[in-house]
């Protein structure tokens, strides 16, 4: 029987997943217009997270092969303090700036977001391996909890606000006057947004440990046994140990789950791991790179509206599989076109800023067009993610393995767009930025 304050503790450590990323990521419209790197922020974040996701896959494939055991409940409450710790210090230091080869970088705010990017993607190594020992019942609400993940740092941004841009008058060493553009305060600072979701990742460790060390009874007792399963809010390889019953058995295959000759593997399973890597690079890095550009030539509010909306929209979306499922090869194909027509859109409205289509004549249409291509791309990304690893996940017949280069590949995708955006956007310079005070 489920255990009510149980239930309640496994939502509260489900929603640590992702949590501090997803609070700076729908920070961002905040963050661009007070720090020196400006509309390029996002893509200096998308790639130093893809950077500490590979540092976490490259644990995960050493750990695959080397069999490698501990304890995880010390090790997953280490890491949780940890986040808790580097998200105090960002509600404390976010402007904190340093200059670098004569350009000024928001340090502070970059490098603990490295340090976030490390804890979350190590949640998906640990935290559902230790989710395995319970029953069955108790991982809804871990992956209730995972949507909350998202869905909190939405909420409490929704109630924040953006602010505005006020244009005063500056006197330019020449003595000639300029306007400049100042950003108004939002409902609540920046430190105190930060600030709750620090008190929020709190109340989270605080959560799992009374977890583990008050509900043992909570655990399974029959024999589990251990596999590997890909599943979390980020895209990339996850080790998770699956129960065993008389119907869900997992065949052992010690075959290369590279070699397309394996049982299952052909020209379906490929051009499944084709779409999933095009959908994770346009997810991770693609669109989080060219956002600002496409929706900021707008206003802040189209800024934000597309973060937070986006955001809100993954939870419905990775639980939208289970009622809804198709199959065909030909039906998924066409949704990735239409999640990649999105983005080529979201990419366009990039290249055209500073005066993106319709600025000028029709704002309110190209506002609402902009903020609408980042939705329906943000909820097809994630509907086709977990849509996709499901399918993968029932057709194979070794599915730990699949599951694992399934995840490689998720990975892959997203570094290969962060390694193409961040030269585009901060060396060769295609994106163009607006002046707010030039109307």
């Amino acid at each position: 029987m489920v255990n009510v304050t149980a239930f309640l503790l496994v939502i509260m450590f489900g929603s640590s997943t992702w949590l501090t990323i997803n609070a700076i990521w729908v920070e961002l419209s905040l963050y661009t217009s007070r720090l020196p790197e400006g509309w390029s922020l996002p893509s200096y974040l998308s790639l130093i997270i893809q950077a500490a996701c590979l540092l976490t896959l490259i644990y995960s494939v050493g750990h695959r092969y080397t069999r490698f055991n501990s304890n995880k409940a010390p090790l997953i409450l280490s890491l949780l303090i940890f986040g808790s710790i580097c998200m105090l210090l960002l509600a404390l230091f976010w402007q904190e700036t340093f200059w670098l080869f004569n350009t000024e970088h928001s340090v502070a705010l970059i490098s603990l977001t490295f340090c976030m990017a490390l804890v979350c993607a190590s949640s998906n190594l640990f935290f559902m391996p230790y989710m395995a020992d319970f029953h069955n019942s108790y991982m809804s609400a871990y992956f209730l909890g995972m949507s909350f993940s998202s869905f909190i740092p939405s909420l409490f941004k929704l109630v924040q606000g953006v602010g505005k841009y006020n244009c005063v008058e500056h006197l330019l060493p020449n003595g000639t006057k300029q306007l400049k553009a100042l950003p108004t305060e939002p409902f609540f600072s920046i430190k105190i947004y930060n600030s709750l979701i620090f008190v929020w990742m709190s109340i989270a460790t605080i959560a799992f440990a009374i977890l583990h060390w008050k509900f043992e009874h909570a655990k399974e007792n029959k024999k589990v046994k251990e596999t590997k399963q890909i599943v979390g809010e980020n895209a990339f390889a996850e080790v998770v140990r699956e129960q065993i019953d008389e119907n869900n058995v997992v065949v052992a295959d010690e075959q290369s789950p590279l070699n397309s000759n394996n049982n299952g593997r052909g020209m379906r399973y490929w051009m499944l791991i084709l779409m999933l890597t095009l959908i994770s690079a346009q997810m991770n890095t693609i669109i989080p790179s060219i956002q600002s550009y496409a929706t900021l030539a707008y206003s802040m509010i189209t800024y934000h509206l597309a973060l937070t909306l986006s955001n809100i929209s993954h939870p419905p979306a990775n639980f939208l599989p289970i009622w809804c499922k198709p199959r065909s090869l030909s039906t998924i194909f066409i949704l990735t076109f239409i999640c990649t027509a999105s983005t080529i859109f979201i990419f366009i409205l990039a290249l055209q800023s500073p005066e993106p289509m319709l600025r000028n004549s029709f704002p309110f249409i190209g506002s609402s067009l902009s903020v609408s291509a980042s939705v329906l791309a943000g909820f097809l990304c994630s509907y086709l993610r977990t849509l996709i690893t499901g399918l993968v996940r029932s057709e194979q017949a070794n599915s730990e393995k699949a599951l694992f280069w399934c995840g490689f590949f998720m990975q892959i995708g997203s570094v290969i767009g962060a390694c193409a955006m961040f030269p585009l956007v901060n060396y060769y310079n295609i994106f163009k930025k607006r002046d707010p005070c030039i109307f």
